[in-house]
């Protein structure tokens, strides 16, 4: 899993000059309900558009757990290879699939996970777009040690500065082996 994640890093990397190649700087606020805990995740996407809607994408990102109440923190780590398909319409909707794997790297454990998500972006003016999301992730060896099994809800709200560099806000509520209420601020930088 590692190596293919690798791979698809390197291949991104390759074709960073071409048109169509996007940098994300990505930072959530993850408040876990009933509970002191917030995690702070920092993240870094590196995607090309391949035409035809199809995306690739990786993605990067340390993420710091707070227990709270004088408990030790935490590091996790994230790595995730996606891709995914906007379908045209000829409207200002433009629904989309995505699937992506992926290798979490907690304190005590480290396994590997699949995502799909389903979703829909709206082009509201030509430099406000609205995203709405449903994403399922779960771990290919879901025992009880390395439950993650989770669905999660997105509304993103995203703001074009210049033809380059866009900003988003996006809040997120995330249910199942975790919950966590989110909210996220992103800059895009498109080349």
């Amino acid at each position: 899993m590692k190596k293919l994640v690798l791979a698809t890093i390197i291949a991104v990397c390759g074709i960073a000059q071409a048109e169509g190649t996007y940098g994300s700087f990505t930072y959530d606020q993850k408040d876990k309900q009933n509970s002191t805990q917030t995690n702070y995740v920092y993240g870094l996407n590196i995607g090309q558009k391949l035409g035809d809607g199809l995306s690739a994408e990786v993605r990067m990102e340390n993420e710091r757990v707070e227990p709270g109440a004088g408990a030790t923190q935490k590091q996790e780590g994230l790595m995730q290879a996606k891709l995914s398909k906007d379908f045209a319409t000829g409207t200002i909707v433009t629904p989309y699939i995505a699937g992506a794997i992926g290798h979490k790297n907690k304190s005590t454990l480290d396994f590997n996970f699949w995502v799909a998500e389903v979703g829909a972006k709206v082009k509201v003016t030509d430099a406000i777009n609205v995203r709405y999301g449903y994403r399922q992730r779960t771990a290919f060896d879901n025992t009880t040690t390395n439950s993650y099994d989770t669905n999660e809800h997105t509304v993103a709200v995203g703001y074009s500065l210049t033809k380059q560099d866009a900003v988003t806000l996006a809040v997120k509520r995330e249910r199942g082996t975790s919950d966590y209420n989110t909210t996220g601020l992103y800059y895009t930088r498109s080349f």
